[in-house]
């Protein structure tokens, strides 16, 4: 048990530091420490899920329900963009007008929480990630008592690694440095938001495609 704890934690911390939506939201919501750490907790409790979804057979069963899964796909491919679009119109803006937006564009704690969990949740690849993962190192040997600690361990690490990047993103000296790559940074998350939805549609685009 004690391998399998290690192995998951360390594929999942693998999984975690590659650069995808979740670290692009918290890179964007940076500018308003409440908001960034509200980010970090959304997105840990939607791993959280994630994780119990799967070890519970629920995201097995949406993954092999393809009207059901093309709903979540769409539902995220939506929302990402969204995001992304947001991004994008931020980029054509002054880093002094972006601060004064901050508090209210962003939010706080509670929009923060909001907008971690569903770009996490709404997200499908993170869903097969999980499943994939979870299916192919749980077996039916595993006690209920260590799958809910392998619960805890996805969350806890999810939420140290989201938590102290919202915080050190968030220091004076990261926003003296982000301040003057702020138009760039927000085109960047804007377009990896933008790829990210764009590729699930297409992917939408083509299954459909393939039943006329």
């Amino acid at each position: 048990m004690q391998s399998l704890f290690v192995t998951i934690g360390l594929l999942h911390l693998i999984a975690l530091a590659s650069p995808g939506p979740d670290f692009a939201l918290i890179l964007r919501t940076s500018l308003h420490r409440p908001t960034a750490i509200g980010a970090a907790i959304g997105i840990a409790l939607a791993i959280l899920l994630h994780a119990t979804f799967s070890l519970t057979g629920i995201s097995l069963l949406i993954a092999e329900h393809p009207w059901l899964f093309n709903l979540v796909r769409l539902t995220g491919a939506l929302y990402l963009g969204w995001l992304g679009w947001g991004a994008l119109k931020a980029a054509w803006q002054g880093s002094a007008t972006l601060r004064l937006q901050a508090g209210n564009e962003h939010g706080g704690l509670a929009q923060g929480i909001r907008r971690g969990l569903a770009t996490n949740l709404l997200n499908p690849k993170a869903l097969l990630f999980f499943v994939g993962l979870l299916a192919a190192m749980i077996t039916p040997q595993v006690s209920g008592l260590t799958r809910s600690l392998l619960v805890i361990e996805l969350f806890l690490l999810s939420l140290a690694w989201f938590g102290l990047l919202a915080w050190s993103l968030s220091t004076p000296r990261a926003q003296r440095l982000l301040d003057r790559v702020q138009r760039p940074l927000n085109l960047v998350t804007g377009l990896l938001f933008g790829a990210v939805s764009l590729s699930i549609l297409m992917e939408l685009a083509r299954e459909a495609s393939a039943y006329i």
